[in-house]
């Protein structure tokens, strides 16, 4: 399925941030229903390259999609992930539309990009899938989501649109926020306004929106401003509220 496909696949796409790197949690993560998990890179400091793999598998096993966030706009990353069949990757912090060129020319094939080229890699089947099959559909299964986390890439946003090649369009409020002055308030009055610009602005260039939100009330009025595809929590956050809650329905029997 390529990207577009899986955007239009449902109205609505959920699926949490993972920081544990565990097959196991991918394909939980499959069971309870979610669409997607987003591997993180960026934040937590408990995944590193050999987590990887496992965890590709079992996202392929259980049909999930997996999406890595990478540290930032880096080469070395996309190329080594979209070698190993990454399902799409979340870069953070774009502020121009330069930004946007450079992780489009990482991440595609020529002429949308200059991604390094090799056909013996585990994305092509290690050469089992037909090199021209290969070539010609990487570039429509690369899922390029690029997050808008600042004043200066909310400022740019019209100019980021203009590249050919962006999937989603993903604001970060936690960092919006404090690029604001606000910092964590996310249900500022401001910060919702700026939100709401940059999403006035992908719906005009009919270019799909994502958002970070950790209550169901954030996933409801996200949902009904058409935004699509929606991080909804983080798995080890997810987990401690799992076993806090245990421990409070036990309590008044010890």
């Amino acid at each position: 399925m390529d990207s577009k496909e899986w955007l239009n696949s449902k109205e609505r796409l959920i699926g949490p941030f993972l920081r544990t790197p565990r097959p196991e949690i991918v394909e939980m993560l499959a069971m309870a229903g979610y669409d997607f998990a987003v591997v993180d890179l960026e934040h937590g400091g408990l995944m590193n390259q050999s987590d990887l793999y496992p965890l590709i598998l079992a996202a392929e096993n259980r049909n999930i999609k997996l999406i890595a966030r990478i540290p930032g706009i880096q080469e070395s990353y996309i190329k080594w992930l979209s070698d190993m069949g990454i399902g799409g990757f979340q870069i953070p912090h774009i502020k121009t539309a330069e930004d946007a060129k450079k992780a489009i020319e990482y991440a595609k094939f020529y002429p949308e990009g200059d991604r390094g080229l090799c056909r013996f890699v585990r994305a092509a089947e290690f050469s089992n899938i037909p090199k021209d099959t290969y070539i010609n559909t990487a570039n429509s299964k690369a899922l390029i989501i690029l997050q808008i986390e600042g004043v200066e890439g909310a400022g740019n946003i019209k100019k980021i649109l203009s590249v050919g090649g962006i999937n989603v369009i993903f604001i970060g409020p936690y960092d919006l926020s404090q690029s604001l002055g606000l910092t964590g308030q996310i249900w500022h009055p401001t910060v919702i306004e700026k939100i709401t610009e940059i999403l006035a602005a992908c719906n005009e260039a009919n270019v799909a929106t994502g958002v970070f939100t950790d209550t169901p009330e954030g996933v409801k009025y996200w949902g009904e401003k058409g935004v699509k595809y929606i991080n909804y929590r983080i798995d080890s956050e997810m987990i401690l509220s799992g076993f806090k809650k245990n421990k409070q329905d036990i309590q008044k029997f010890l």
